[in-house]
């Protein structure tokens, strides 16, 4: 259903909710329901923020099998060996599925529950509710969903039962879900598979998980127009199956930057409400190679060598990470390397914050003549402790403001944050700024920070003090790069950003609210 455009249907009658009358009034989308004696009470509720409805507990409820008619409910009865349920004929009630605002950039699900003695009043109401929510036609009615039972804390089985399916069922949608059994195996199957038949892709899991989604679907996307993926100056199309991310990784970056919650409820109700925004990716191509595409961060020197240490030590869970930031930290290498961008004239400081409705995600119709023309060539040399490629704040619960704060999700530009190789004291000094809710590194005098459209990376190989000792030239350190979370080896790269290359279910962080009575009623 397009903004603005509502149904003509107009209700208005009495119904008893939680015991107490109630006036309700149903008119261009929105559903109010008051009290009719004092105190008088009015709660207010846009269908955009509903999710089901359907008859009460004394009738036959859809919710337990995905909202299937009637009939396929006492068939799917039968078949599970319990008989056709009753069908009463007169029903009394009807339950109203809807999702709240709650702070900190929580939705939670709710219900309602309004009683009338004429069943054909119940019934007008279900079908006129139903019929709105069936016409807005963004909402997916049949997705994919990939879980990763082995990721982060091992729990994506449990999510999936327990958190996202229950809720799928309630409000109909029809799901097909596949466990992950290996790495690569979501990329065999969005690349053989015929798709054609869902409205949306979804990952449960961290955001490797993810990048093996968006990966798989844009590399089929550029395969079946015959587009050369691995031509660094490649332009990608965009795939027309939006995704969802279900946060169940060691830190789930992508998932806060994006929602500014990892709260798995969350992340559901969006994919459910259909809303999409446009995310920019990010290419990381070495010699004309495609490597993969990125969505968070492409981080060289401390974090790569993170992310290297780290996966020799899985068995640790998430606590590998902090186990292998405090070495990484105290051990305090620098890597000597070049980097050539393409600077948007905007700095990450003087941007405003990436909300719903952003003007700037939204003003950037990626027209990439127009880029070039306003931006400009810039060269850094030195000596580096981190050099960081930030397609979105990467912001978690460790680090609530991210890299970049002001970094943007869909306006064609990457942050790019250079930590100069310094003392330990400024190390942790510059960790402690990452760990706070209000400051950030912008202002210290050994971070530079850049917002471009591509840039290079060359590394200059370093030797250690035995190799200075024997005059040897075999061995040299480098670093790799931690890419949404995975190794990546090869060191010298051209990143490029392929401005809202992928449609992403999200609402976006609004601006704090605080508790309102009418979320929770009744």
């Amino acid at each position: 259903m397009e903004a603005g455009h509502f149904p003509a249907s107009v209700l208005l009658n009495t119904f008893v909710i939680k015991k107490k009358r109630c006036k309700v009034y149903f008119h261009r989308g929105t559903i109010i329901w008051e009290t009719e004696k004092p105190p008088y009470t009015r709660w207010t509720l846009p269908l955009t923020d509903a999710l089901a409805v359907n008859y009460g507990d004394n009738y036959i409820h859809e919710s337990w099998i995905g909202g299937q008619n009637s009939a396929a409910a006492a068939a799917a009865a039968a078949a599970a060996g319990g008989g056709a349920p009753a069908l009463p004929s007169s029903p009394t009630s009807f339950i109203l599925h809807y999702a709240a605002r709650r702070p900190n950039n929580r939705w939670s699900h709710h219900t309602v529950v309004m009683y009338h003695s004429d069943s054909r009043q119940i019934a007008s109401w279900v079908i006129t509710i139903r019929n709105y929510l069936l016409n807005i036609s963004s909402r997916p009615r049949k997705i994919l969903v990939f879980i990763n039972p082995y990721g982060g804390k091992k729990q994506g089985e449990k999510v999936w039962k327990k958190k996202v399916q229950p809720l799928m069922r309630i409000v109909g949608i029809e799901t097909k879900a596949i466990m992950t059994e290996r790495a690569g195996h979501i990329k065999d199957i969005i690349l053989n598979s015929n798709l054609d038949d869902f409205q949306a892709i979804i990952s449960i899991g961290g955001d490797g998980t993810f990048a093996e989604v968006f990966n798989s679907l844009v590399l089929r996307t550029a395969n079946d127009l015959q587009i050369n993926s691995h031509d660094s100056n490649v332009i990608f199309p965009q795939s027309l199956i939006p995704v969802g991310i279900i946060p169940c990784g060691s830190t789930d970056t992508l998932a806060y930057s994006l929602h500014g919650t990892t709260d798995v409820q969350t992340s559901v109700i969006h994919i459910i409400f259909g809303d999409t925004v446009g995310l920019d990716l990010c290419s990381v191509h070495e010699n004309e190679n495609l490597h993969r595409l990125y969505a968070s961060v492409l981080s060289y020197g401390y974090l790569g060598d993170i992310a290297r240490e780290s996966e020799q030590l899985r068995w640790m869970g998430p606590r590998r990470y902090d186990y292998s930031g405090f070495k990484k930290i105290i051990n305090n290498k620098g890597y000597e390397g070049e980097i050539v961008l393409l600077s948007d004239p905007c700095h990450p400081a003087a941007s405003t914050r990436c909300m719903q409705n952003c003007s700037r995600c939204i003003s950037h119709a990626c027209d990439e003549k127009k880029k070039h023309e306003i931006s400009r060539k810039l060269t850094v040399r030195g000596k580096f402790f981190m050099v960081n490629g930030a397609n979105v704040s990467c912001a978690c619960s460790k680090c609530p403001q991210g890299f970049s704060p002001h970094c943007h999700i869909g306006d064609g530009c990457l942050d790019i944050i250079l930590v100069r190789h310094t003392s330990l004291i400024n190390n942790i000094r510059m960790l402690w700024r990452l760990s706070s809710k209000k400051k950030n590194v912008y202002d210290l005098p050994f971070v530079e920070v850049y917002r471009a459209r591509e840039f290079t990376f060359h590394a200059f190989p370093q030797l250690s003090s035995v190799d200075t000792m024997s005059n040897s030239h075999n061995k040299s350190t480098v670093s790799v790069w931690n890419c949404d979370g995975e190794v990546l080896e090869y060191v010298d790269v051209k990143i490029r950003v392929h401005c809202q290359l992928l449609k992403v279910f999200t609402r976006r962080m609004q601006e704090p609210v605080k508790e309102s009575k009418w979320l929770c009623f009744p």
